[in-house]
């Protein structure tokens, strides 16, 4: 029968990468590539082990936020990027 995946959302910190940004603007410009396989490891409070391991088989990014940018305030600037994939999968 069919399946569904949720959308899988992913927050980090800015770190000067253009990576993720790269591959937003590949998505929104329709190249044929543009879809990839994304590997999610949870790892152990001490980061000796992966507790769990996901994989988002043909994932592209439905969305990309990255902010906020006030100088006025105290805010963290974060990036967050929301993941659809075709296929989910547990290791």
């Amino acid at each position: 029968g069919l399946n569904k995946a949720s959308n899988v959302t992913l927050k980090r910190g800015v770190i000067g990468s253009l990576d993720l940004y790269q591959w937003f603007n590949q998505v929104r410009n329709g190249a044929q590539g543009a879809l990839r396989n994304v590997t999610i490891q949870l790892q152990n409070e001490d980061h000796t082990e992966v507790v769990q391991t996901w994989k988002l088989l043909r994932a592209r990014i439905v969305k990309f936020t990255a902010g906020p940018f006030n100088a006025q305030s105290s805010d963290v600037a974060l990036e967050e990027i929301v993941l659809a994939c075709e296929r989910l999968e547990l290791e």
